[in-house]
């Protein structure tokens, strides 16, 4: 029995999840580049650099710098020194992104509620656990 390819169907994936969330983002306001980079720094948590935030979104540091200041330009992000590291700048949500993110939530829960729909407590285990190694299969290629 062959391997699966795990590529077309994590491509599969995205596309529902931008299909299903883009229409309620712009009804609610908000972008879609806008939620990914607002999730992808509020998923960063303290580690929210700017070279972390590129890293995980998978485009460079340089490309994302133009919408970072686009997004502090509208109160959506700010830009603090690291307290480890004061040559890095950390992301932050402010708290009008912090709203705004809550104010879209209910459309990922009910993305999620989808997306997990007769899948066991221990199937989701295992398929967690399994992205987890992915993604650091992925972060350790780079």
């Amino acid at each position: 029995m062959s391997s699966p390819q795990l590529g077309p169907l994590i491509a599969t994936l995205y596309e529902y999840q931008s299909a299903y969330l883009e229409p309620r983002l712009k009804a609610a306001g908000m972008r879609w580049t806008t939620f990914q980079i607002l999730a992808t720094v509020m998923a960063a948590g303290d580690e929210a650099s700017q070279a972390e935030v590129a890293r995980r979104l998978g485009i460079a540091p340089a490309t994302l710098s133009e919408s970072v200041q686009a997004h502090v330009k509208q109160n959506l992000l700010r830009q603090e020194a690291s307290p480890t590291d004061k040559r890095k700048k950390i992301l932050v949500l402010t708290a009008e992104a912090k709203r705004q993110m809550s104010r879209v939530g209910k459309h990922v829960q009910e993305f999620e509620q989808i997306l997990t729909r007769q899948i066991s407590p221990a199937e989701l285990d295992r398929t967690a656990q399994s992205l987890e190694k992915i993604i650091n299969n992925l972060e350790s290629a780079q």
